[in-house]
């Protein structure tokens, strides 16, 4: 499981390695949570040449040089080439210590993983399913863009295939944190159901936790940490800068800190992670997360999304590329029985209670032998047309 993590990002230094499309939506969703943005590609896409030609940006159009990784908050490698990513992790995260890396699709070589975002410009929705299933987290942010009247990132930039520009929101950058074996410290008094919570999550994702006493911590235990989550600001004895090298959340001044946990809906491995950027938004984001948690908790989301993940090292290894690969989960998870009833699955999110004879129901009811058979037989079917 991934911890989900709304960074604080305005006027802070972020690089993106890369200049494609998938480099572009980097850029774009660190724009609208207000970072500085540094693009480092010698080809780039019509929307990051317009940013940068109208100052958005700092764009070089060069390749990645030794030490160009140094002294950003937060770096994305989002090349073509494997090689230059490696090199984006091994500089940026082992050499230069920068805690928040992305390498796009790579999850050894991350200390986070992107997620799919929804916003309407008050309120923003991420969606993760932990690398299981892009294809069913894509079809949530779907669902949510038509449900909330929203947008996706996929449709920022450009006004009738033109770019335009890009303005800070003032909103979060939704990331999954990928905690296993890290280092993470909790600062508390005492260990009360809020702080239990937090580490129940931390140690679901696999966190190395460590708890210390706010009256007897010193810095120099808490230096060597991916993250820090501190029950009371003012409880300890030390400051803590905006250059340490964690990430930190204060629970009582969330706006503090380098990243606050939002409010979340969970299903085992499916979360989703709603905030507002100001007060007067909260009360919508309590409303919509109300509305999101009867939807998707213990209703099966979960349970389908560990079978797809599941299956998945199989399928990686049965279709040599990508788009057959997720051709193939498309095809598992639109499959309706009754085709004369049902063209595509609909995965429950417009009707809850729908009971067609689908992936998704047999799952969700228990089925799940049922299920696994079928997602072999059209595993030997596909191997046999290639």
């Amino acid at each position: 499981m991934f911890y989900p993590a709304h960074i604080n990002l305005q006027n802070r230094n972020c690089l993106v390695v890369g200049g494609g499309t998938v480099a572009e939506r980097k850029v774009v969703s660190k724009l609208i949570s207000g970072a500085n943005v540094t693009v480092i590609s010698p080809e780039s896409t019509e929307l990051v040449e317009f940013l940068a030609e109208i100052g958005t940006i700092h764009l070089h159009k060069r390749q990645l040089k030794e030490g160009d990784t140094q002294d950003y908050f937060l770096v994305c490698a989002a090349t073509d080439d494997t090689s230059i990513n490696t090199a984006v992790f091994a500089e940026a995260h082992e050499k230069h210590n920068v805690r928040l890396v992305n390498v796009v699709d790579v999850i050894p070589q991350c200390t986070f993983a992107a997620a799919s975002v929804v916003t309407d410009g008050d309120i923003i929705i991420s969606i993760s399913t932990s690398g299981k299933s892009p294809a069913t987290s894509r079809r949530i942010r779907e669902h949510l863009e038509v449900m909330l009247r929203a947008s996706s990132l996929y449709t920022l930039g450009y006004e009738n295939g033109n770019p335009v520009p890009i303005e800070n929101q003032g909103l979060p950058y939704p990331v999954y944190l990928l905690l296993d074996n890290r280092k993470c410290v909790v600062l508390c008094d005492n260990e009360t159901s809020e702080i239990e919570s937090y580490l129940t999550l931390l140690r679901q994702c696999g966190a190395n936790v460590v708890i210390y006493n706010t009256n007897t911590v010193e810095y120099q235990d808490i230096e060597d940490a991916f993250l820090v989550i501190v029950e009371k600001r003012k409880s300890i004895d030390f400051p803590i800068e905006n250059d340490a090298g964690f990430i930190y959340e204060f629970l009582d001044e969330p706006d503090a800190g380098t990243y606050f946990t939002p409010k979340l809906v969970m299903d085992d491995n499916l979360i989703i992670s709603i905030s507002a950027k100001n007060g007067s938004d909260r009360t919508k984001a309590e409303g919509i997360h109300k509305r999101l948690k009867t939807q998707f908790e213990n209703n099966g989301y979960g349970a389908f999304i560990n079978l797809l993940g599941k299956c998945r090292p199989e399928v990686l290894d049965s279709f040599p590329t990508s788009k057959m690969r997720g051709d193939f989960f498309e095809t598992l998870i639109g499959h309706v029985e009754n085709t004369s009833l049902y063209e595509r699955c609909c995965l429950g999110l417009d009707d809850l209670g729908c009971n067609a004879e689908c992936m998704f129901n047999w799952v969700r009811h228990g089925k799940i032998e049922h299920a696994t058979d079928f997602i072999s037989n059209q595993l030997t079917t596909q191997r046999t047309n290639l």
